[in-house]
């Protein structure tokens, strides 16, 4: 593969990681709203989980559909959404959602710089 293709699939994975990044961040941000008590019923803060768990599943589809690079850790980063979802909205499992988060940077950021040609070689 020569260089313009490489670059154009780095910023290719770059975009879509970092679209995923985003959309679990709106996720959390619709959590810590439930956690917090801001909606007023418990079925306008499902509905809003609802809206944003449907947006990060399509983001993380483009990541899993590929099958390379961090999907091991965006599927964690997945689960860990749901299980705070799933449990007691009082008592979501923050530390386990920041690791994954952390754990699945970490490794976009590993894969995308073996991409760039320099690092290669």
């Amino acid at each position: 593969m020569n260089d313009s293709a490489v670059i154009t699939l780095y910023l290719a994975r770059r975009d879509a990681y970092a679209a995923f990044l985003n959309a679990v961040d709106e996720e959390r941000t619709v959590i810590w709203h439930r956690e917090a008590g801001r909606y007023e019923t418990d079925a306008a803060a499902i509905a809003a989980i609802d809206r944003v768990y449907d947006v990060t599943r399509a983001r993380f589809n483009v990541i899993d559909l590929e099958g390379v690079g961090p999907v091991k850790e965006g599927r964690a980063l997945v689960e860990r959404l749901a299980d705070m979802e799933k449990g007691d909205p009082k008592q979501p499992a923050w530390a386990d959602f920041k690791k994954a988060r952390e754990d699945f940077v970490s490794a976009a950021s590993r894969y995308l710089q073996g991409l760039i040609p320099e690092a290669r070689s």
